[in-house]
C-alpha cells in the first residue's frame, strides 16, 4: 500500500479471557474477526480498545508528568535506583548536544543515548508496576464488570487470563524490536495483576524511538538546564533526572506497544438503539447523578466504558452543519454519497444539545435520524468520527458493520473500509457477513493485478495486499469449553475464505431438496 500511514504488525497472544481459551493474531492495518456468535469477537475487539486507552494514555500521563517538572512524590520514578552524579552529568551533556534548530531534526534520524542513561531506562522499563493495575482498571471499565475484572477470566481455566503483546517491525525502523509487554490476571480479591515488560539483550535501547524524536526533541528542548555547572549536583536537578528517565522508559514502553500508543474509537453493535435513544440514556444517567446521595436508584442501568465513550463522543461533536469541521470529510462524503445517498449532519439546540438529521440527495429539508432508515442511523456515526475525530494512524474499531444494510451495500460499504486503510487509518471489524468478507478477498484478490490491469475493475482503486489483512476465525471447541482462534487465508482455488459459512447455505439448499423430494414423493403416491 503506497499510503496506509503507520504499518507496524502487533502480535497479541490472549489465553483464558472470556470465552476465549486461544488467541494468537496479528494486528494489520486491517483486521478483521469473524466467527459464530458467543465465541469472544467482541471480548477481543474491546480488549483491543482497552490497550488502545492504556498506553496512549500512560504515555499522555507521562508527558505531563514531565512538564510539571521535578515531581517530589516521585511516583512512577520511585522504581529507579538513584541516579548517580556520573549519570546526571551524562544526561547534562546529551541534553546540551542537542540540535538547537530542532525542525531540522529528521524523523530517520535518532538521538543516542548515554550508555549510563541507557542503563537506568531499561532498569526502569523492567520494574513499571503501574501498568498491572491500569490496564486491571481500563477492563472493568470498558466491559462494563466494576471492580471485578476477574470475571473477565474464562470459566474453568486455573492459570487466569495471559496476554502477550509483541510486534514485528519493518527493518531498520525501531530500536525497541523484541520488546514484549505481559499481562496476567489470576482469580482471587487477593491476586494482584502482574505486568512486565522484557527486554531482549539484543534490544539496542541507546536512543529514542524514532517515531517519537520529534515531539520528545521539543520536549527535552523545553526543560531548563543552567547553563553553568560548578560540579554540584542539587536535589531539584536530581529529581529532574528520575523523572525524566521515568519518562523516557515509558516512552519506550509505549512505543514497543506500536499503534496500540494512538486513539481508538469503537462504535458497538448496537449503535442505532443510542441513535436514536441518547436523549433518553443521557437523561436517565442525568436522573441518577442527581438523586445521588438522597435516594437509591437500582433500576437505573449503568453503561460500559465502551457504550459510554461513544454516547459521550456523539453528543460532544461540534455543530459544523453541512460543512467538514476537520479529518476525512472527503472519506466522510464518499460513503454519504455512494452508500447513504444523502448528507449526516449535527445541529445543536438552544440548550446546546445535538441533534443528527439527515437530508437525501436531491432535496433541500432535513429529517431527523430517528426518523430515517436504520441504515442512515447505522452508518452515521462512521460519518461523523471521520469527519470529527479520526486521524490518520488511529483505530477504528466497528462491530457488525453489515447490520441493517442490504448485501450490496455491505459489499459497497466494505469496499469504503478498505479506502479508509489506504487513508492510514487502522481498521478492526467483527463480522458474520459472508457479502463483507467476500468483497474483502476480491480485493486482495485485486492486489495480484497490476494498477492498468485493474484500473477499469470495481474497487481497482483499493485493491489491498493479503499482508496487510488479517482474517482470524473464532471456532467453538467443546472438548476445551470455549474458541480458539486461528487465520484464515484467502484461498484462490476455493473462490475466497473457507469462513464456514457456505457450510450453513449448503445445509439451507440440502434441506429445500429434501422438502422437494419429498413433495415429489408425494404426488407420485
Amino acid at each position: 500500500m503506497s499510503d496506509a500511514g503507520d504499518q507496524r504488525t502487533l502480535g497479541l497472544k490472549v489465553t483464558n479471557f472470556g470465552p476465549i481459551v486461544e488467541a494468537d493474531v496479528e494486528l494489520r492495518p486491517l483486521t478483521v474477526f469473524v466467527g459464530p456468535s458467543n465465541t469472544g469477537k467482541s471480548y477481543l475487539a474491546i480488549l483491543i480498545y482497552a490497550l488502545h486507552l492504556l498506553f496512549g494514555g500512560h504515555l499522555a500521563s507521562s508527558r505531563r508528568l514531565l512538564f510539571r517538572g521535578p515531581s517530589r512524590d516521585r511516583g512512577r520514578a520511585s522504581a529507579l535506583r538513584d541516579v548517580g552524579g556520573e549519570t546526571l552529568d551524562q544526561m547534562r551533556k546529551w541534553l546540551n548536544e542537542l540540535p538547537e534548530n530542532l525542525d531540522s531534526v529528521s524523523p530517520d534520524n535518532v538521538l543516542p543515548l548515554p550508555p549510563d542513561v541507557a542503563d537506568i531506562v531499561r532498569e526502569a522499563i523492567h520494574n513499571n508496576d503501574d501498568l498491572g493495575r491500569e490496564l486491571r482498571t481500563k477492563f472493568a471499565r470498558c466491559f462494563g464488570v466494576g471492580a471485578e475484572a476477574t470475571q473477565l477470566i474464562r470459566a474453568g481455566s486455573r492459570g487466569g487470563s495471559r496476554i502477550l503483546i509483541g510486534h514485528d517491525w519493518a527493518a531498520g525502523e525501531s530500536s525497541t524490536r523484541g520488546m514484549e509487554h505481559e499481562f496476567t490476571m489470576r482469580s482471587g480479591r487477593n491476586q494482584a495483576p502482574e505486568f512486565k515488560t522484557s527486554v531482549p539483550s539484543s534490544t539496542d535501547l541507546h536512543f529514542l524511538p524514532r517515531a517519537d524524536v520529534l515531539e520528545w526533541a521539543w520536549i527535552v528542548r523545553s526543560i531548563q538546564r543552567p547553563q553553568e555547572f560548578d560540579g554540584r549536583h542539587t536535589s531539584s536537578e536530581m529529581r529532574w533526572a528520575s523523572t525524566f528517565i521515568a519518562s523516557l522508559a515509558d516512552a519506550a514502553v509505549t512505543s514497543a506497544a506500536g499503534p496500540l500508543s494512538r486513539s481508538a474509537y469503537y462504535l458497538p453493535a448496537d449503535r442505532t438503539g443510542v441513535m436514536h435513544a441518547h436523549r433518553a440514556v443521557v437523561g436517565a444517567v442525568i436522573e441518577r447523578a442527581s438523586s445521588a446521595g438522597i435516594v437509591d436508584a437500582p433500576n437505573v442501568p449503568t453503561l460500559s466504558g465502551v457504550m459510554g465513550d461513544f454516547l459521550n463522543e456523539l453528543i460532544t461533536i461540534e455543530d459544523e452543519g453541512y460543512a467538514a469541521s476537520s479529518g476525512h470529510d472527503a472519506l466522510a462524503s464518499a460513503l454519504e454519497q455512494d452508500v447513504l445517498g444523502g448528507n449526516v449532519a449535527v445541529e445543536r439546540s438552544e440548550a446546546n444539545y445535538p441533534t443528527f438529521v439527515y437530508r437525501p440527495t436531491g432535496l433541500d429539508r432535513d429529517f431527523p435520524i430517528m426518523t430515517s432508515s436504520s441504515m442512515v442511523s447505522e452508518l452515521a456515526p462512521v460519518v461523523l468520527y471521520l469527519r470529527h475525530y479520526v486521524k490518520r494512524g488511529d483505530t477504528l474499531i466497528i462491530e457488525e458493520p453489515e447490520s441493517h444494510l442490504h448485501p450490496a451495500m455491505q459489499a459497497e460499504f466494505a469496499l469504503h473500509l478498505v479506502r479508509l486503510v489506504h487513508a492510514g487509518i487502522r481498521v478492526i471489524v467483527t463480522t458474520h457477513s459472508e457479502w463483507i468478507l467476500d468483497q474483502f478477498a476480491n480485493l486482495v484478490r485485486l492486489s495480484d493485478l497490476s494498477e492498468k490491469e485493474r484500473e477499469d475493475l470495481r474497487g481497482g482503486d483499493a485493491a489491498l495486499s493479503a499482508d496487510d489483512i488479517g482474517f482470524w476465525l473464532f471456532k467453538p471447541n467443546a472438548k476445551r469449553r470455549g474458541s480458539v482462534v486461528q487465520e484464515l487465508k484467502v484461498d484462490p482455488e476455493a473462490g475466497g475464505l473457507l469462513s464456514g459459512y457456505d457450510e450453513v447455505a449448503e445445509q439451507l439448499y440440502n434441506e429445500w431438496a429434501e422438502i422437494g423430494n419429498r413433495i415429489a414423493d408425494r404426488g407420485a403416491v
